[in-house]
């Protein structure tokens, strides 16, 4: 079937399975492509930026009524998978994270809530076989660097000639 004729929806939900990951210890699916400042993954769909948790709710239940929020159970600001995700109103959603901030125990394990918390996936292609690993660390390589020597090239150029006629 050629790709202008697939469904819209179909077109969608391909777009966000490539550009996620299954956190196999949360079930979480975890988005990998471009992000709000708070964390919420962001899709460019029909011409349009959508939230990646609200397309990932079309593209499995349908429409989202106007007035409804998309929230989730699981307080993963990445995660798009469509059975952590319930619909509400604003002031069920403010209601549920208060709750939730009352030191109520979380109905899943996971990553924390703030986005800078959150696991960084990566996927890696090494000889046609393809890898996911989640980023716990990044540490600088400067002290495992050698020290680089000096280039002769490291010092500003002056400009013109090197000899000026005294006068």
């Amino acid at each position: 079937m050629s790709e202008s004729l697939r469904p819209p929806i179909v077109l969608l939900q391909q777009r966000l399975a490539r550009h996620s990951v299954v956190d196999p210890e949360t079930r979480c699916t975890l988005w990998k492509a471009s992000r709000t400042r708070n964390g919420y993954g962001l899709i460019r769909w029909e011409r349009r930026l959508w939230l990646a948790h609200r397309a990932a709710w079309l593209a499995t239940h349908g429409p989202i009524p106007k007035g409804l929020c998309v929230c989730h159970r699981c307080d993963v600001r990445t995660c798009i998978n469509p059975d952590h995700l319930f619909l509400g109103t604003q002031k069920e959603n403010i209601a549920d994270m208060y709750r939730k901030m009352g030191h109520e125990p979380r109905t899943e394990a996971g990553p924390e809530r703030r986005p800078s918390k959150a696991p960084e996936i990566m996927r890696v292609q090494v000889l046609g076989r393809e890898f996911v690993a989640r980023i716990l660390a990044v540490h600088p390589l400067e002290p495992l660097l050698p020290a680089w020597p000096r280039s002769r090239r490291a010092r500003p150029r002056r400009r013109g000639n090197a000899r000026r006629a005294g006068g």
